[in-house]
């Protein structure tokens, strides 16, 4: 298939779950590589490879849906480099931050964004000089993948919101369970992962344990409640459906969240983007939250020992 003629172009074909869904997704997506990067070779855990071309977020074409998977900390500068007429999905840890400053992107294209469980790490990812970027990648979870518009449900612009069915319908075929939803849903499944992702990423990092052996933190769960009450009134989430959401966590509970592979690689962590957005609404508006606050420089302290240790 020629290359401007996907439906889907992929932003973090090169991350660990966006690896996967680049080798899982039919038709596959044209992946967007910055330099020096021009192709991928993809496996999955000593499988056949794949080879995909790609070409710069810049050429993108306009008329695909563009995916984006990337840490929560890079999305609105690599939303800046991409096409402004093209339709955009958004998926990231940490997106409930992040969704006023999308919205005021300057934008012609629509803005989607989404929330899923799916679980991925990388066991290599290897590099050349030719351009050539070689990843093995290993599947840990096939959680709900839940997708919607942020600028008024599935009201955007015709065109925008058939890509997105297609790619939902691209999900679902390679078995990704996967929905389009309304505004305010997609905003309740948007805050439902920022819980999962306070109640787990944190703690499991300090620890280095996987997700299975997540304890449910009863005092931050009520910070972050708090929190989203205050940001989003007008959604109704009690303990009750965090703590089923929690328990459902086997769906990816082999996996190391992705926050312990963060700093593991000595990478950045998105604690700010997690807890520490928490910590800094809930200190605004007069929120206990001290949990979150011990959780944030907690996460913080290893990462500065991790690039301590690494210079």
């Amino acid at each position: 298939m020629p290359l401007q003629s996907r439906s889907v172009s992929l932003l973090g074909s090169s991350g660990a779950i966006g690896s996967l869904l680049q080798l899982s997704l039919k038709p596959s997506p044209l992946p967007l590589l910055r330099q020096p990067w021009r192709r991928l070779r993809i496996s999955q855990e000593g499988g056949p490879a794949a080879e995909f071309e790609g070409v710069e977020p810049s050429l993108a074409p306009s008329s695909s849906l563009i995916v984006l998977i990337c840490k929560s900390y890079d999305v609105m500068s690599a939303v800046s480099t991409l096409p402004t007429s093209a339709p955009i999905l958004v998926l990231s840890n940490g997106l409930v931050p992040l969704i006023r400053p999308l919205q005021e992107c300057r934008r012609e294209g629509e803005l989607f964004m989404g929330s899923t469980t799916v679980g991925a790490g990388k066991l290599s990812d290897v590099g050349g000089d030719d351009g050539l970027r070689a990843i093995e990648v290993k599947e840990n979870g096939r959680g709900q993948t839940i997708l919607g518009s942020v600028s008024g449900g599935k009201d955007g612009k015709v065109d925008s919101v058939e890509l997105l069915e297609l790619f939902q319908s691209q999900m679902n075929a390679a078995s990704f369970p996967t929905s389009v939803v309304e505004r305010s849903a997609l905003l309740r499944a948007l805050w439902m992962k920022m819980f999962l992702n306070c109640l787990i990423n944190p703690g499991c990092t300090i620890n280095g344990t996987m997700n299975e052996e997540a304890q449910l933190d009863t005092q931050l769960l009520n910070e972050c409640l708090s929190v989203q009450r205050v940001v989003s009134p007008q959604l109704t989430i009690d303990q009750d459906e965090v703590k089923f959401l929690f328990d459902e966590v086997e769906k990816t509970g082999k996996n190391r969240n992705s926050m312990l592979q963060d700093l593991e690689a000595g990478r950045k962590t998105e604690i700010d983007f997690l807890t520490g957005y928490i910590r800094r609404v809930g200190e605004e508006h007069g929120v206990d939250v001290r949990r979150s606050r011990e959780l944030e420089v907690r996460v913080k302290d290893l990462e500065r020992v991790k690039n301590t240790v690494g210079t």
